[in-house]
């Protein structure tokens, strides 16, 4: 029975500390968050003061509080941005045939056939064709069809499209339909195009043919940071505020036609690690195959640096913050402290359940929590020595607790 009693109250004094770890006294800074909507989950964007100012690389130190100062449950996502790539190609382009035809009623209509194709190297389908031609001195619209043959049959790629050329005599203007928008529903391998071009005039000669291609890209989202540098008998040293994990470290050389042969380390411990030696003419993006953590860099060149100091700007991926908004709003985005454990859930665990209804949650004014002494490793005094009056008091104590368990276990014994 006393064991139990003296688990249950070792248990509960642990899950008062690592409680009393997680709250606003153990953040230096905060974030107040503005919830939107009313679902379970919502997602936010950490700001760049949260990676300048954590002591985490990792972002350990980061912690979403509720009105009750206590963690709910999050997850860190990497934050990802979608981009839309325009490809643009030169067509090769044939003629293939040109000729005159009447009509049931005597109208003339001309017709033009051109072969078209991409390099064999494109392999985005694309999603348009412009074309250029060469000036005529009068007015003309053509219909256009562009078809391609799949499984024995010529299938049209282009509905209701036109070309045209429209000269303004009043104000000497001239506007021009040069672009035919393919079927999007229709998708096809294939390199090469068959382009019939219809009109009652004679259309101009076409010189080219361009294609164009969409293509949606996903790729990370990065923050900048600044650096500052001091030279020194290696090279040039250049200082982040704190640790940060180095995805990219871009270097600007701010003048075009400067060239240096560089060397870039970064610093691990009290050793300087090489990172790349190159020739960097204006500009480079050094990209690491694995992961380093560093707070300071070095560059080195022949003959020194001179006035020619360089930039060097490093990046770090960004990550969104996915949590529980059911309840106990307002929240507090906590970040900066020496003491705290980190309380992220993995994100495939935290999510599994959620459907991806995840509402967008925003960043409001700045909160100060524990300030500069939560950034700070708590320094316990050392005590003085114990007067050893107070040594024999204790040990009277413990006398007398014996006494008083063997008086127990004697009245036990005899009722037995």
């Amino acid at each position: 029975m006393y064991k139990k009693i003296l688990s249950v109250l070792v248990l509960a004094a642990t899950l008062a500390a690592a409680q009393n770890l997680n709250t606003t006294q153990s953040y230096a800074y905060g974030f107040e968050i503005a919830v939107e909507g009313e679902g379970a989950f919502s997602v936010l964007n950490i700001p760049d003061e949260v990676y300048a100012q954590t002591l985490s690389p990792s972002l350990d130190d980061v912690n979403i509080l509720n009105k009750n100062n206590q963690s709910v449950a999050f997850a860190f996502r990497s934050t990802d941005v979608m981009e839309d790539i325009t490809q643009e190609e030169n067509m090769t382009i044939f003629f293939l045939d040109g000729r005159p035809s009447n009509t049931t009623n005597g109208d003339t209509i001309y017709t033009y056939e051109y072969l078209v194709s991409l390099p064999d190297n494109i392999t985005i389908y694309p999603s348009s064709f412009k074309f250029d031609w060469d000036s005529v001195p009068y007015n003309w619209v053509a219909d256009v069809d562009i078809n391609v043959q799949r499984g024995g049959y010529n299938t049209s790629l282009a509905k209701n499209a036109y070309l045209s050329e429209l000269k303004d005599v009043s104000d000497k203007s001239t506007s021009k339909s040069d672009t035919i928008a393919l079927n999007s529903d229709i998708y096809d391998n294939s390199k090469g195009w068959r382009i019939t071009i219809s009109s009652n005039k004679e259309i101009p000669n076409i010189t080219s043919v361009k294609a164009y291609a969409k293509e949606r890209l996903t790729s990370a989202s990065f923050v900048a940071f600044n650096t500052t540098y001091e030279n020194s008998n290696e090279g040039l040293i250049y200082s982040l505020p704190s640790p940060q994990p180095l995805d990219d470290l871009f270097i600007d050389l701010k003048r075009e036609n400067l060239m240096l042969p560089l060397g870039v380390f970064y610093k691990d411990g009290d050793e300087w690690i090489r990172l790349e030696r190159r020739v960097v003419k204006k500009e480079a993006h050094i990209r690491p195959s694995g992961a380093i953590v560093a707070k300071e860099f070095l560059l080195t060149t022949n003959g020194g640096f001179g006035e020619d100091i360089p930039q060097v700007t490093i990046y770090r991926k960004r990550a969104d913050i996915i949590f529980n908004s059911a309840n106990n709003a307002p929240f507090i985005l906590a970040y900066g402290s020496f003491d705290a454990k980190s309380p992220a859930l993995p994100l495939y665990d935290f999510l599994q359940d959620t459907n991806n209804n995840i509402t967008i949650a925003s960043i409001g004014k700045q909160v100060k929590l524990d300030g500069e002494s939560a950034l700070k490793p708590v320094v316990v005094a050392e005590k003085a020595s114990m007067p050893k009056w107070v040594i024999w008091i204790f040990l009277a104590l413990g006398v007398a607790f014996l006494v008083f368990l063997a008086y127990k276990l004697s009245k036990e014994i005899k009722a037995e």
